[in-house]
């Protein structure tokens, strides 16, 4: 496996690793005239787009190949960064989302750091009186 998803990514082919498919793949089957119903093979490709998505973690903007299906899935859970984060790996098949669902996580880790930085550097210049009102008002506050 040259792209390293693992064996649950064998049924999907290359191109779809490369983008958000969203479990479609090349369909095939019979294209059946009208006259004589003869009966010739063809395939049916997925809808298929350059589209270039917004994630609100990563503040910029992502350019992926994304289906019609991917895209109406993305708008009903609110957006790429829901879709990435809360889809599993299994549903994904696909080695660039994986790769932006790590970015995602790193920088949410970087974010975090930075809050509980900032929140200690805070108290530290607060004086006593108002560090205990901070503290009563942090209790209160809900999660």
């Amino acid at each position: 496996m040259p792209l390293g998803l693992g064996s649950f990514t064998r049924a999907v082919c290359n191109r779809a690793r490369r983008g958000l498919y969203a479990g479609r793949r090349v369909l095939s089957g019979n294209q059946i005239s009208e006259d004589g119903g003869n009966k010739s093979r063809r395939t049916w490709k997925p809808n298929s787009h350059n589209k270039r998505l917004y994630s609100h973690i990563l503040a910029r903007m992502v350019p992926l190949r994304v289906t019609a299906a991917a895209l109406r899935t993305i708008d009903k859970v609110g957006g790429l960064d829901a879709y990435i984060l809360n889809t599993p790996d299994k549903k994904l098949q696909s080695d660039v989302a994986i790769e932006l669902r790590t970015k995602m996580l790193e920088r949410l880790v970087q974010q975090q750091q930075a809050a509980l930085a900032s929140q200690a550097q805070q108290q530290q210049y607060l004086p006593p009186a108002a560090a205990a009102v901070a503290a009563a008002a942090a209790q209160e506050a809900p999660v």
